[in-house]
């Protein structure tokens, strides 16, 4: 087989195919990626472009020459939306719109009234120079703090496509070519042949995108429990351990509200479990809306128990925000169809300095509650501060 300009044609068209079908199978097991949508259909269109070019000699050229760009165009413009999908970015639709009707419309001038393929190569080079520019920034702009990696290597990928169809700008166009791109020359050649190389390496760093984002989201609903979507009792108590860790080294104080939702039993026989889910629902949410330090760490601790850990705060202020969780609570009872239902909460609340530690803080604030609920429920009882150990 000899490598020339047609074979290396086939044999892309035949790499973007298997590729499409590729993501397609994998899109029937991840159904619940929309980025992977998007590329999956960018990646089929693609193929279907690469078709025209397989086609030249069977084809007229001229109509062949537009759909080929016009579908390569509108796949560009489904990958850009992946990304930013992918990025849960929102790009307004008029943008790559434009991008693709300008470069269509480029393209149409130079094929039909004025035929010059070295310009209408040109015009094709540049449009891919802004695409994948553009995918390149948004990866490396908006990149999860949790996902930099994958991102910064699709962005590099990216980047180096940039860089070939930047290069081709230059290159000269084969004379004697007329409107044939199979006679454009080695340089020509050369870049397209650089172009499937890096379309095999773009397939794999979406690949990793979708990997590294599944493995976040996997950890992430290790640590979050999911009826509230709050932290887990293992999660919030590991990383609690974490801010003890550098509190120690700071001297500062900890405090720890345990929260138990008040004749939560009551609720359940009376509304139903359904009701009892949406009360704790309403509690996370209205917690939630209490916190006021991103230090703050909350979480489910078990059942219709919640705590809540105040990194470097003290009595007062930890006495402060059991208050405001009190009166959050009053007013903004749980909806349940179209009834309402008054949700109150006994705190336990301890308090430790210095090198205190978390499973004595734990203690203190459930005797503590204990005590509360006791008392008549619906207050914060504060036990006795938890020695050094």
């Amino acid at each position: 087989m000899t490598l020339d300009f047609p074979t290396v044609a086939v044999l892309g068209y035949l790499l973007c195919l298997g590729i499409a079908l590729g993501f397609s199978l994998l899109l029937l097991v991840l159904r619940g990626q929309p980025a992977l949508r998007l590329w999956t259909a960018s990646l089929w269109l693609l193929a279907l472009s690469l078709t025209s070019v397989a086609l030249r000699a069977q084809l007229p050229v001229v109509p062949l020459v537009i759909f080929g760009n016009a579908v390569l165009a509108l796949s560009a413009v489904l990958m850009l939306y992946g990304v930013a999908r992918h990025l849960e970015r929102r790009l307004p639709p008029w943008q790559p719109a434009l991008l693709a009707g300008v470069y269509v419309a480029g393209i149409v001038v130079f094929v039909v009234p004025f035929p010059n393929l070295a310009i209408r190569l040109n015009v094709a080079s540049l449009f891919a120079v802004l695409v994948n520019g553009w995918m390149a920034w948004l990866l490396v702009r908006h990149a999860p703090p949790a996902q930099r990696t994958s991102c910064r290597l699709a962005a590099a990928i990216f980047a180096a496509e940039a860089g070939v169809y930047l290069v081709r700008l230059w290159l000269p166009v084969a004379p004697g070519a007329g409107q044939d791109i199979f006679r454009a020359g080695a340089p020509m050649f050369a870049t397209y042949l650089a172009g499937i190389f890096l379309e095999l390496a773009r397939c794999f760093a979406l690949v990793l995108l979708l990997v590294e984002r599944m493995l976040v989201d996997l950890r992430r609903a290790a640590r979050t429990d999911g009826l509230t979507g709050l932290l887990n009792r293992s999660a919030v108590l590991a990383d609690g351990q974490a801010h003890l860790q550098h509190g120690l080294r700071a001297q500062q104080p900890m405090a720890l509200l345990l929260l138990d939702v008040d004749h939560f039993k009551q609720i359940n026989d009376r509304w139903g479990h359904q009701c009892g889910d949406r009360v704790l629902q309403q509690v996370a949410q209205v917690l939630v809306s209490c916190m006021s330090s991103p230090q703050h760490l909350l979480g489910r601790y078990g059942g219709e128990e919640f705590v809540v850990l105040l990194p470097g705060a003290g009595h007062a202020r930890a006495v402060e925000l059991a208050a405001t969780i009190h009166a959050q609570l009053r007013r903004h009872p749980a909806q349940v169809g179209t009834a309402q239902v008054q949700v109150t909460t006994s705190i336990g609340l301890a308090v430790g300095s210095g090198q205190h530690d978390l499973a004595a803080l734990l203690a203190a604030a459930d005797a503590a509650l204990y005590q509360a609920k006791a008392d008549g429920r619906d207050r914060t009882v504060s036990a006795a501060p938890v020695a050094a150990t």
